[in-house]
């Protein structure tokens, strides 16, 4: 009998622990791996192919009060072993009231495998974290701890396989960087990967942007650049640096619109799009303005679409959320069924262990019926949790 669920997140990540790439990167591969290094306060920080360090502080932060939380000075002896250990993981959801996790990579290691020139080697450093989050971080718990199947972004034909190795592991949806061809904008010659996804019956999820694998390997050529918490401009670079956080969903309309305008969901109409870490609050105005703008320039633009944009929104797409009081109280506009509740652990966004006190003061109000779909239902029906 399936298992049932009252809350889960369908959005967390995990905190590479620092012996990933020694168990899970074979040999061969090692010197291309990141490494383990120090941030100017003495924190843990991941050292990539070129670069300053990256710190671990605000991947790490449940437990800390928001006035403890920082960027450098956190070590994984600070951290609770919950940000990369499965078992700790359930113990911790457990505290905090969480059914199950739907699991994401983080973004900074993701990126580091997906942007490497080498094919090789990219698809080793992948192949390593998709064995790492399911063969050992989910194994403490398969029934509650889900991670998504990370996609390489070498083309279209590589794509397609690894969506038939996600079903093989037993996936219950698949994560891409980029477009499927690894190119700048989607087009049609993306098509063979999505009917993949549809036959496969595994939504695709995007985690905020899409970067081409051009792009990636130029970010990786010219070295990561830690600008905020230090240097004489810290308090400016540091403002510019939340302000920036605050916005994170001002780069995922392009990718709504991409797939409405190019007929996506006219060839595919099952094909079920989750957006993460986006928050909702903001799409009504979107659907909005998308509709006005298509039924005025549909014409000239030579636009054939089926039907008009928002249409395609409630149909294919859904987005996760965290604090998004607005969203909630917009959520007929949203759509109930387009909308799925994160606690976005271990990062900054997290309220462990309150996330029931954050979710009784959001949903004040909000029909039992309504909230059931919101915080589980949803996440059930979308990945397909109940099969």
């Amino acid at each position: 009998m399936p298992r049932s669920y009252d809350i889960i997140s369908s959005d967390v990540h995990i905190t590479e622990p620092p012996d990933i790439w020694k168990n899970h990167l074979p040999a061969k591969y090692q010197e291309h791996a990141p490494v383990l290094a120090k941030d100017p306060e003495g924190g843990d920080a991941w050292q990539f192919a070129v670069g300053a360090p990256e710190p671990i502080g605000l991947t790490v932060t449940p437990g800390q009060r928001f006035e403890e939380m920082r960027w450098f000075g956190m070590t994984y002896d600070m951290a609770r072993p919950s940000v990369h250990n499965g078992k700790a993981r359930i113990e911790d959801m457990d505290v905090d009231g969480i059914d199950a996790e739907i699991i994401f990579p983080p973004q900074r290691t993701i990126g580091h495998w997906l942007g490497n020139p080498d094919e090789e080697i990219s698809l080793a450093g992948v192949d390593a974290f998709n064995a790492f989050s399911f063969d050992e971080f989910a194994a403490a718990d398969p029934a509650r701890l889900f991670p998504m199947y990370q996609i390489p972004l070498l083309g279209v034909e590589t794509a397609v396989k690894y969506v038939k190795k996600a079903k093989e592991k037993g996936a219950k949806g698949v994560v891409i960087g980029g477009w499927p061809t690894g190119a700048e904008t989607i087009s049609e010659e993306d098509d063979p990967f999505w009917a993949a996804c549809v036959d496969a019956d595994l939504p695709v999820t995007i985690h905020i942007t899409m970067i081409s694998r051009k792009a990636r390997m130029e970010q990786q050529k010219a070295g990561r650049s830690v600008t905020s918490g230090i240097g004489k401009d810290k308090k400016r670079m540091n403002a510019k640096a939340v302000g920036g956080l605050a916005g994170v969903f001002s780069a995922v309309p392009p990718t709504i619109a991409s797939f409405i305008f190019n007929g996506v969901f006219d060839r595919f109409p099952e094909l079920r799009v989750v957006l993460i870490e986006v928050g909702v609050g903001w799409i009504p105005h979107f659907l909005e303005m998308m509709d006005d703008r298509y039924w005025r320039n549909r014409t000239w633009a030579g636009l054939e679409i089926k039907h008009e944009p928002s249409y395609y929104w409630y149909r294919n797409f859904a987005a996760t959320f965290m604090q998004d009081y607005i969203g909630v109280k917009l959520r007929h506009a949203v759509g109930v069924e387009n909308m799925l509740w994160s606690t976005d652990f271990p990062h900054h966004g997290n309220d462990w262990p309150y996330s029931r006190a954050r979710i009784n003061e959001m949903f004040n109000g909000v029909g039992q019926d309504e909230k059931a779909k919101i915080l589980a239902g949803n996440a059930v029906r979308i990945f397909g949790l109940d099969k």
